[in-house]
């Protein structure tokens, strides 16, 4: 897998589109709290469409389960 920081440049519409769209699925995945195993399967989805993974998806990911989760633990929902 290929990981690339694109802070080389200014995020093209279409960047700032994908993350939107990334952090509207990390949201809602995260909203009871819980991340189940299809969830899971939908965000690398989208992540790897494009077939690589760069740095703002990454952070976009983290930042958002933090601001929701806050210190509280995530919780896996696999059954």
């Amino acid at each position: 897998m290929k990981i690339e920081r694109s802070s080389q440049h200014d995020l093209t519409a279409d960047e700032q589109a994908h993350l939107g769209k990334l952090r509207e699925l990390v949201q809602a995945a995260l909203a009871d709290g819980k991340l189940s195993e299809t969830e899971i399967q939908q965000i690398r989805a989208l992540i790897h469409a494009d077939r690589q993974v760069t740095v703002e998806e990454l952070e976009t990911i983290r930042t958002t389960a933090q601001e929701l989760l806050g210190e509280a633990f995530l919780e896996y929902d696999w059954g």
